[in-house]
């Protein structure tokens, strides 16, 4: 299926699923625990002024991943310039800078075939929140690492002065 027939199918406002290298699949429904994280997300990025760095911090908006994608990540650290002409309801072309997906009750073979198409789209890193374990997984295109309890989440290279300590991202939960 391409993105085209899956808008068509599921238009531009239902975000229950998500089109991921050409299988329809259905999102999982969030829980206090996912709610929680992404929310915490958002604020701890805000808070460190990702927009001094020219970034947004975003909760589930939608990009199109070439022709087979259409993901809607949990949240999305994007530059500001490629939302300054954006209008409707209609997907961002390519991948978020940092997709972050909270995996709470996710399939893994859906988790990891977004992070796959994440970073062959154009992410610097993706990075999976899971609550249950208090960790999150970075990847980028030539590693992985595992980052836990006083652990910041840096990314140096698009966000010089911004550390997020992981379990900040975990409060509440």
């Amino acid at each position: 299926m391409t993105v085209d027939e899956f808008l068509r199918v599921h238009g531009d406002d239902d975000d229950r699923y998500e089109l991921i290298e050409g299988q329809a699949c259905e999102r999982a429904m969030d829980g206090h625990s996912h709610s929680m994280v992404k929310n915490n997300l958002k604020d701890l990025f805000d808070q460190a002024g990702v927009a001094s760095y020219g970034f947004r911090c975003l909760i589930e908006a939608s990009f199109q991943l070439a022709n087979s994608s259409a993901v809607v990540p949990d949240v999305a650290i994007i530059r500001m310039e490629r939302l300054e002409h954006r209008t409707g309801n209609s997907p961002a072309s390519g991948s978020p800078e940092i997709p972050i997906e909270v995996a709470v009750s996710d399939q893994s073979w859906v988790l990891q075939r977004k992070i796959s198409a994440y970073l062959a789209n154009g992410a610097h890193a993706v990075c999976c929140a899971y609550p249950n374990l208090r960790t999150i997984v970075v990847y980028t295109a030539r590693e992985w690492r595992e980052l836990s309890g006083e652990d910041k989440l840096e990314f140096p290279d698009l966000l010089p002065a911004v550390g997020i300590p992981v379990s900040a991202i975990f409060e509440g939960v």
